[in-house]
């Protein structure tokens, strides 16, 4: 066999295992079990859930903090306290803007956030000022940590792409 050869089986190769065996950490979105959102994140990333509150009608807001494998809840807000909400959470409570904020709560989650939609909840996935709408009403969604090949990958953005 020729070098010229050698070097192109070595390369497909090459190229055959990067693409099955090396993965990329992923926030999933999956709903009714079918994947609709795939966002690659580098470690310390932060991700909120906003929602309407059925009772209230207002905007509520959870952030979230990507770190080490895990998914932490790190502060809240919303525009005003009803039944069941506690008077502080966290290390700070305050007021800005007609928002009440807890701050630093520092929850361990986990690997994975389920989320249940209601009829008039307009959920929604923020990141870095994008909004991802959780349309399927009464629908639980799954954020989940992932490690996705770059096969994964590319056939995620693939699909996507053709819809």
């Amino acid at each position: 066999m020729s070098k010229k050869k050698l070097l192109i089986a070595a390369v497909c190769v090459g190229l055959l295992v990067g693409l099955f065996f090396i993965s990329i950490p992923a926030v999933t979105i999956t709903a009714q079990g079918k994947r609709v959102k795939v966002l690659f994140y580098k470690d310390h990333t932060n991700f909120s859930i906003r929602w309407r509150h059925s009772v209230e009608k207002e905007d509520w807001e959870e952030i979230f903090a990507v770190s080490n494998g895990t998914i932490k809840i790190d502060s809240t807000r919303f525009k005003t306290f009803g039944a069941g909400v506690p008077s502080h959470a966290g290390k700070n409570t305050y007021i800005k803007d007609g928002w009440v904020y807890m701050t630093g709560i520092d929850r361990v989650i986990g690997k994975e956030l389920v989320i249940g939609t209601g009829l008039d909840t307009r959920h929604r996935f923020i990141h870095n000022g994008s909004a991802f709408p959780f349309n399927k009403k009464e629908t639980a969604y799954t954020i989940k940590l992932e490690r996705l090949t770059v096969y994964q990958s590319i056939n995620y953005y693939l699909d996507h792409l053709m819809r």
